[in-house]
């Protein structure tokens, strides 16, 4: 396994099938669905590979355990696509703004869904939208 490659996020595989895929009318929907795919995608590569997720240790114990890949979250999908080159500076300042107001608006995780304890919140105050 190459250096790196347990902490690794974005293989060369994925980072080009994002900026494949992108496009500056891509929706957030879109993007959403993008990084669920990405997500799949990452774990089939890994597996492939043979690539196990790297250890952690608790601070408290002190026992090992593997860590928690965890889903790629929208703003992770725009950090790659100005690492990549596929969106200027100004324009991911300008994406990510609007992605945070666009998140705080709707009541969305970092992925771009609704998650329960998000929902619950809404519904018990129903004189109100925000979700904060």
């Amino acid at each position: 396994m190459p250096p790196g490659d347990a902490q690794r996020m974005w293989f060369p595989e994925m980072l080009e099938a994002l900026t494949a895929a992108w496009s500056p009318s891509t929706t957030w929907q879109e993007l959403a669905d993008l990084c669920s795919r990405m997500t799949e995608q990452r774990k089939t590569l890994r597996q492939s590979r043979g690539i196990l997720a790297p250890l952690m240790r608790c601070p408290k114990c002190g026992t090992a355990a593997r860590a928690d890949d965890g889903d790629i979250s929208i703003r992770s999908a725009l950090f790659a696509l100005k690492k990549s080159g596929t969106v200027t500076d100004a324009d991911f300042k300008r994406l990510d703004a609007d992605w945070k107001k666009h998140r705080a608006a709707h009541c969305l995780d970092p992925y771009g869904r609704k998650s329960e304890a998000t929902s619950t919140r809404v519904k018990s105050r129903e004189h109100t939208p925000e979700c904060r």
